[in-house]
């Protein structure tokens, strides 16, 4: 086993067994009356007066979320555990009982003993013996799991980690436990859970909304994922156009194959090369629209100083042979920068028409944007690169719309067309096939 740091590892260990000695139990959820007939405002009655702490991850209570540093879901430890909605009722729970995101690295032996320790809470607590079902072709990551049948509800344990390769020098790494709790006529959702071919054929135009007074257009339904406090959004943000088609891929998945690192932080073209090995597996089509690379980098450095000498602005210091995104954005005064950015009138006009384009489709865009520039209110990222969805767009405001994966209060929110596209560093979509 081989870590990091020793320290990121014991940490880790620790997190696990300092999470099982005095935690909230969210057991008495899985024996809620009426469970898989719940309606959104039946689950909230149920389970406030218990002081379960679901929070609405958006304004369509499609989905509820109870995370924190100590949960526990029979006698395991509990990353979050997350309620489903579908059609208005109850359709399914989450249960992350590791993710490597959440709780950093841990030794093999430790993934193993908690692995373990969920087969054995899990033969108890359903009093049947559970069925191998091997991996999953279907899935990002062909995740192993294992299920349990009773006239209550059938539990899916599905887990993942990457394989140790040593004439590669690949280490062993513990990535995701995860128990998936589904009414009892799913059975054979639990043969292939990760990658669920949708219903009916995907139609963009159905997902469309407009408002003809103020001249909003945008995609009404994308699910909320919140990302929590770990630097997922480009994963989230993923997860989130994936479960708007209809696929349960879900983050800890995609940091798996982008090899997003444990603290956070995943390379927008790892994700898009990641996924473009996937695409026919995942049944869906990656294109990339707008992409910074260096030489495009090099080349606003050039224009901006031309620009901050002539404004009497400080220019972005020599930093040798190494480009440092962090320092040349911190260096950048944003009125100069929209001016270098939007001079070019024929660029901004191509990024609007561009996303108009993909949203009158009904598809949101992956949006990578560099925070900080300018203020913005309630987002809790003060600087540095990130990852929302665009999911719509005022023509006649010449404004771009936009979410968030960081959950309710991050639905639906807007900017000028022109100062996205100064904060913009790339744009991609993915769509299905």
């Amino acid at each position: 086993m081989q870590l990091p740091t020793r320290i990121l590892g014991l940490c880790a260990v620790l997190l696990l067994t300092a999470r099982a000695v005095a935690a909230t139990a969210l057991d008495p959820v899985l024996s809620l009356e009426g469970l898989w007939g719940m309606k959104a405002d039946d689950f909230q009655s149920a389970t406030a007066p218990q002081r379960l702490p679901f929070r609405w991850n958006s304004t369509a209570r499609d989905s509820a979320r109870a995370a924190g540093a100590d949960l526990t879901l029979l006698g395991l430890p509990l990353v979050e555990l997350i309620a489903r909605f579908d059609a208005g009722k109850l359709a399914q729970l989450t249960a992350v009982l590791y993710a490597r995101g959440d709780a950093g690295e841990i030794a093999r032996e430790d993934f193993e003993a908690l692995l373990r320790r969920s087969f054995t809470a899990l033969d108890e607590f359903t009093k049947v013996k559970f069925t191998a079902r091997g991996k999953d072709a279907t899935s990002a990551v062909k995740a192993e799991g294992a299920y349990w049948k009773t006239a209550q509800a059938h539990y899916l344990l599905e887990y993942s980690f990457t394989r140790e390769v040593k004439s590669r020098g690949v280490p062993f790494r513990a990535e995701f436990i995860r128990l998936e709790v589904s009414p009892p006529q799913n059975a054979a959702g639990l043969l292939s859970t990760a990658t669920n071919t949708p219903r009916t054929k995907f139609s963009g135009a159905l997902h469309l909304q407009r408002d003809a007074a103020s001249g909003d257009v945008w995609i009404g339904d994308v699910p909320m994922v919140d990302q929590g406090e770990k630097g997922y959004c480009v994963v989230a943000s993923a997860e989130r156009v994936m479960r708007f088609y209809g696929s349960d891929v879900d983050q800890n998945e995609l940091a798996q194959i982008a090899n997003t690192a444990t603290g956070g932080g995943t390379s927008p073209q790892a994700m898009y090369e990641a996924l473009k090995k996937l695409s026919n597996r995942l049944r869906v089509k990656v294109r990339d629209l707008e992409r910074t690379d260096v030489r495009d980098y090099l080349k606003l450095i050039a224009e901006y100083n031309r620009a901050a000498k002539k404004a009497g602005a400080p220019p972005i210091p020599d930093m040798g042979s190494t480009l440092d995104l962090g320092v040349m954005y911190r260096a950048m005064q944003a009125g100069v920068l929209k001016e270098v950015r939007t001079r070019n009138k024929a660029d901004l006009g191509k990024f609007f028409r561009e996303v108009q384009g993909e949203i009158d489709k009904g598809v949101p865009l992956l949006w990578s944007v560099q925070l900080g520039m300018f203020p913005e209110r309630g987002v809790p990222q003060s600087g540095g690169g990130h990852m929302r969805l665009i999911i719509g767009y005022n023509a006649k405001a010449q404004e771009i719309l936009f979410s968030d994966s960081w959950g309710a209060g991050h639905e639906r929110k807007r900017m000028p067309a022109d100062v996205a596209w100064t904060i913009t560093t790339g744009l991609l979509t993915i769509e299905p096939l």
